[in-house]
């Protein structure tokens, strides 16, 4: 019984990390990255809409169950 929980916990252990640190990493990038292109006059509202969704799925790893 123990052989079995350990992966499922690593996994959703794992799951919870990338959801709260990866994707709104992620979309830090492409938010400021739509502000460096934007400084040139080239303003990107897809970019920034992206950056804003990533951050805010940060959210969701308060879905993920518990190990």
């Amino acid at each position: 019984m123990a052989d079995t929980e350990a992966p499922r916990a690593l996994i959703l252990t794992a799951a919870k990390m990338v959801l709260r640190f990866g994707f709104p990493l992620l979309g830090l990038l492409v938010f400021g990255h739509a502000i460096l292109i934007s400084v040139g006059g080239d303003i990107e509202r897809w970019q920034f809409a992206l950056g804003v969704l990533l951050i805010l799925v940060g959210f969701t790893s308060k879905l993920v169950p518990r190990p």
